[in-house]
């Protein structure tokens, strides 16, 4: 028994093969066998109209004049939002003119110029604070073995508990053993009421302070002249802690009625 409606013939003029399960292209709607059912082996007419769609849709041309090349992925100036290939992506979009080069290279040269200009001063600063360091420790140094030399003070004070001061007695005071000036010694661990005790019965200076008089010895820088302390429980110890004496360094012993707050002229002392 035959079944002249079952199947189709494929459509290729050479062929005509009767196909059960016939393939029907999606472009040109034609009945093809699956030999010929590739659209190149059938020569399918919309196969060119198919090409062009396809590469339109999936390529895209580079911007620049003289080029040529497409790209299956879009990779759009961020400036002018237009497409380049790989070889013209930088194709001057981006770039500065030398009006704008010169405008942000001031820009940044300021900052510059600030922070070097600071940076010289602090240098200088560093050096000069240095040197200075540097000079009065030595100079400090230098006081305290000069005092040494000739220091004197009590005699149960031992040399490793000794520290030293170039005295200026008061303006009131006259010592022809002694002079104006001399140097002494106390115990480091003293307080500084006791120093002076010490100092003004090692130099021969009449001494209130144990009395109930205004008139009390008092310690002054010789340098500027203000007060070393005010509280006479204060330890010597603190006082070099706290900088506020060194050890060789040069005071003005004087008292509180002549001088209440302190020196104004230090250089009358001699």
């Amino acid at each position: 028994m035959e079944f002249p409606e079952t199947g189709k013939h494929c459509s290729v003029k050479d062929c005509k093969l009767l196909d059960f399960l016939p393939l029907v292209c999606e472009h040109c709607q034609v009945t093809f066998c699956k030999e010929h059912f590739n659209m190149e082996l059938h020569e399918c007419l919309k196969t060119e109209n198919s090409k062009s769609v396809v590469e339109q849709s999936a390529n895209f041309l580079c911007s620049k004049e003289s080029c040529k090349d497409a790209s299956p992925v879009e990779m759009s100036c961020i400036k002018c939002k237009k497409h380049f290939c790989v070889t013209h992506r930088h194709h001057g979009c981006l770039e500065l003119s030398e009006t704008e080069k010169t405008q942000k290279l001031k820009k940044w040269q300021i900052p510059k110029k600030q922070f070097a200009e600071a940076k010289a001063i602090v240098d200088q600063q560093i050096a000069d604070s240095l040197k200075k360091s540097k000079n009065v420790a030595l100079a400090n140094k230098v006081q305290l073995m000069r005092v040494k030399c000739s220091a004197i003070g009590p005699k149960n004070v031992s040399t490793s508990e000794r520290s030293y001061f170039f005295v200026y007695l008061p303006l009131t005071v006259k010592n022809k053993h002694i002079g104006t000036s001399k140097g002494a010694f106390v115990n480091t661990n003293w307080t500084i009421g006791k120093c002076i005790d010490s100092i003004a019965d090692t130099l021969k200076v009449p001494n209130n302070n144990n009395t109930t008089t205004t008139n009390k010895l008092k310690l002054f820088r010789h340098s500027t002249g203000d007060l070393i302390c005010s509280k006479m429980d204060t330890p010597l110890t603190q006082l070099f802690k706290d900088l506020a004496i060194f050890d060789g360094e040069r005071v003005i012993l004087e008292y509180s009625d002549n001088v209440p707050d302190n020196v104004i002229d230090p250089s009358l002392y001699k």
